[in-house]
């Protein structure tokens, strides 16, 4: 019954507020009844639909592996937040790498995935997001995707810009490296001395000599202190990648939390009054 109405909902082009709450309230209170199988099967009717209703999405994105992988990749009901959340809770594994099979990935979802610095995650992300890897300039040249690796090199020239003379180019790769927007990496580099920096330079790959180039370039005064330049290194040294990627992903989130809760009281300025506001006024 509950694979038949899953099928019925299916069908609906455009259901109701009705439609949705009933199928949500039939299925959530029955799944729990059925078998592994027959749950396998209800996910997949689900899956392609961007009208699966929300508490229907979690609650198959929160089941067992082999169920919720193959419905992440899939569904169009999920947005950014709740793939960074589920990329924080889960980590690497098969819903984690189903998510980075999904086409069309942002650059903060493809950040965070790349800040897990798992070779499987690495593959999953590279196979299917190849078309978005690489981006044309307006001369024509390739540049690096926003989440691309880059070698040594690469992290070396892009240290370099750190300097005042090309402080803004190093404030967008870094923007571009971490999926960050303008406004934080400007902050990021406006106050070299914060531990945020060094997160922010570990999770985009540099090693101690390169993160050391960087701080020179935006902190020059400072720098020239070989005392400094210890407690640097040691503070450096002490980062973690899974920390920083951790760090960047919260940083990830709030940006978008900010972007929503920007735009949902953009929208409220815009409704009309009701008519009772509109008198008194």
């Amino acid at each position: 019954m509950l694979i038949e109405n899953a099928e019925q909902f299916a069908r609906l082009s455009n259901p109701s507020t009705e439609d949705c709450m009933r199928i949500q309230k039939h299925i959530l209170e029955n799944i729990d009844l059925v078998s592994a199988d027959d749950r396998r099967a209800i996910a997949a009717i689900f899956a392609p639909l961007a009208t699966t209703p929300l508490e229907i999405v979690h609650f198959f994105c929160d089941s067992d592996e082999a169920i919720a992988a193959p419905f992440v990749a899939r569904t169009p009901a999920v947005d950014d937040r709740m793939l960074l959340t589920m990329i924080g809770s889960y980590r690497a594994g098969p819903r984690v790498r189903a998510i980075a099979r999904r086409p069309d990935l942002s650059g903060p979802v493809r950040a965070a995935l790349r800040g897990l610095d798992d070779p499987a995650v690495d593959r999953a992300l590279e196979l299917r997001q190849t078309p978005q890897t690489a981006q044309r300039s307006a001369n024509g040249h390739e540049r690096s995707g926003p989440t691309q690796r880059l070698d040594a090199g690469a992290l070396s020239q892009i240290a370099v810009l750190a300097g005042e003379q090309s402080r803004s180019l190093f404030e967008t790769a870094l923007a571009d490296c971490t999926g960050l927007s303008m406004t934080s990496a400007r902050i990021l580099c406006d106050d070299p001395t914060s531990r945020n920096l060094l997160f922010a330079l570990r999770f985009m790959g540099f090693d101690g000599e390169q993160a050391m180039s960087v701080f020179q370039g935006l902190a020059p005064d400072l720098a020239n202190d070989t005392g400094v330049q210890r407690r640097f290194r040691s503070a450096y040294d002490a980062v973690g990648l899974h920390d920083a990627a951790d760090r960047v992903r919260r940083w990830q989130l709030e940006e978008l939390e900010s972007l929503v809760a920007g735009q949902q009281a953009a929208n409220s300025q815009i409704e009309p009054a009701p008519v009772a506001d509109k008198g008194a006024a």
